[in-house]
């Protein structure tokens, strides 16, 4: 049975709130607005409260180790999958924390269903919901031409877990990109999510963000800082009964260029296609010396390297790296010439796990004495379907941790 600690009733009705928004050209434009003064506490409010959803009777799958994944599901799009996959999965179905990215409630390209709370009801857990941005347009894309329309238009991400749990916080991070402004015109930013864990008696912090895409990776960087500031305030003002736990993870988008107008769109371009196959298959694959954001990870003390095996997360075909109409006519020849019609299929690592006081554990260190599931080292999980169908345009990413008292 579900009890949901949602949000008030206001939340639920934002279509008023699209239709106005829609009428401003510029953010600028929108700020100078009456509509905008008189609205401002409702958009803020709608932006900055977590929605918390909590399952009554949520019971942990595995109690010896905590098994956590990170995992982009785009947008929740093929939701009948992932929640099969992460109900069936031999591995995913014990992860007890779940850091999730891209959750839409009440978007015609996912059904306009609550992801967030589909995923409570089904996998029996909690769940906090952090929102992202008010979209006002249904997306990117071909899904601009959708049938029917948006509900409550909200985008974002999620922590799910089985584990008791408080304190749940939106923090909002620096802008990188003029989402109002763009052909999938939004209200809202980057955020992360931070809640409080009980685990094995002792106290933890989890907390789960998206950085931005387009932009330059120092601006990452910048998010990441923010973020992580965030959670380093939470740790000292619970310092005398934590031990300093901490979890985090996210899509930190550690593709290695700066991305948007049309003079990066060419240099990039150049880039790849100029560069040595397998060196730039090695540049995306390890990206920290040219993405800052994993450096911030090292520099507040945690630890990637035996949390992220090699392998690449998502992939991308290079003519849709970077919008091809900003390219001019010339290179856009010596692109076709170059890679042919098919494209040239590029893999990233763009989703990461971060611990800090927190032990992984290999393959077989630990065996759940109720289950008789044995830990994993980290991986990667590529290939997962439904129907035929891939469940998102990311893989997870797995870790088991060694708990308190085990």
């Amino acid at each position: 049975m579900t009890a949901i600690s949602g949000p008030p009733a206001p939340f639920c009705e934002t279509r008023h709130i699209v239709a106005e928004l829609r009428r401003f050209a510029t953010f600028d434009e929108l700020r100078r607005s009456e509509f905008y003064h008189e609205h401002k506490a409702e958009i803020r409010r709608l932006l900055d409260e977590p929605r918390v959803y909590e399952f009554r009777g949520a019971r942990p799958r595995v109690r010896s180790f905590l098994r956590v994944v990170e995992w982009n599901i785009q947008r929740g799009a093929h939701l009948e999958g992932i929640i099969e996959t992460l109900n069936t999965h031999p591995v995913l179905r014990f992860a007890d924390l779940l850091l999730l990215n891209e959750l839409d409630d009440g978007m015609v390209r996912s059904g306009n269903v609550n992801v967030a709370l589909e995923l409570s009801r089904a996998l029996e857990a909690h769940a906090v919901f952090g929102v992202e941005y008010l979209e006002l347009t249904k997306g990117a894309g071909d899904e601009r031409s959708l049938p029917a329309e948006n509900t409550v238009a909200l985008h974002g991400n999620a922590i799910l877990t089985r584990l008791s749990f408080s304190n749940a916080e939106i923090i909002r991070l620096p802008r990188c990109e003029n989402n109002f402004e763009s052909p999938e015109k939004r209200v809202g930013g980057r955020i992360g999510v931070l809640i409080d864990l009980e685990v094995a008696g002792a106290s933890m912090i989890a907390a789960t963000t998206h950085l931005d895409v387009v932009n330059a990776p120092r601006c990452r960087a910048r998010q990441m800082r923010a973020m992580l500031e965030a959670v380093d305030s939470r740790v000292e003002a619970q310092a005398s009964r934590g031990n300093g736990m901490v979890v985090v993870g996210g899509d930190l988008n550690t593709h290695t260029f700066a991305r948007g107008g049309r003079l990066r769109a060419m240099k990039n371009t150049a880039l790849i296609l100029g560069s040595n196959p397998e060196s730039l298959a090695a540049r995306l694959r390890n990206p920290e010396r040219r993405e800052p954001a994993i450096r911030e990870l090292a520099r507040f003390g945690y630890e990637t390297r035996r949390l992220n095996d090699r392998l690449p997360t998502s992939r991308s075909i290079v003519s849709s790296l970077d919008d091809s109409s900003r390219l001019p006519l010339p290179m856009k020849w010596w692109v076709r010439r170059r890679v042919g019609p098919e494209g040239l299929l590029l893999e990233f690592r763009l989703d990461w796990l971060a611990a800090r006081g927190l032990k992984p554990l290999a393959s077989g260190q630990a065996t759940d004495e109720q289950t008789g599931v044995t830990s994993t080292a980290a991986r990667t999980i590529a290939g997962l379907a439904h129907h035929g169908a891939p469940l998102s345009d990311h893989d997870p990413i797995v870790v088991d941790f060694k708990l308190p008292g085990f």
